[in-house]
């Protein structure tokens, strides 16, 4: 009889949805910087640090004129993540040296084939425009964000 005078642990999803801590690990992101580059440097710690093994790229070399299209000299020319390999656990942020890939509160969407789960370049580097960027502040801690507030520091350059 609890059961049924009891709160109702369903929600009707469509209509609702859950409202996910500021920490949740959903899908990936790959971050710019403040000039629209992209952070990735192709080192593979990421990679290395994934025990699911689900990160794969190839680095290249960036050519003159493209100075504004990636930070460094090395660059990821393929990046991929398998989704279904993933096990969202988040070592690959806190292995990136150049802070460039994050875990945001967006879920990954669900399909029936498994390419579609294999996720490129084209779907995980965040947008140029500066209004459409997300916000991985929530994912720092208060060392970092002071770090970053100091421009001089290599790392923020």
């Amino acid at each position: 009889m609890k059961h049924f005078l009891g709160k109702k642990t369903t929600i009707k999803y469509p209509e609702t949805r859950k409202e996910y801590s500021e920490i949740y690990r959903g899908r990936h992101v790959l971050k710019r910087d403040d000039e629209g580059r992209e952070r990735c440097t192709a080192c593979g710690l990421c990679a290395l640090a994934c025990p699911a093994e689900a990160i794969s790229m190839v680095a290249a070399e960036r050519k003159p004129g493209e100075e504004h299209l990636y930070r460094e000299e090395k660059y990821a020319k393929v990046y991929e993540i398998n989704m279904l390999r993933c096990i969202f656990c988040g070592l690959c942020e806190e292995a990136c040296p150049k802070e460039a890939i994050f875990l945001t509160k967006q879920t990954v969407n669900s399909g029936y084939r498994r390419d579609v789960f294999i996720y490129g370049k084209e779907l995980l580097v965040e947008s140029v425009d500066a209004d459409k960027r997300i916000d991985v502040s929530k994912r720092q801690t208060e060392e970092v964000k002071n770090f970053k507030k100091e421009k001089n520091q290599r790392h923020n350059r």
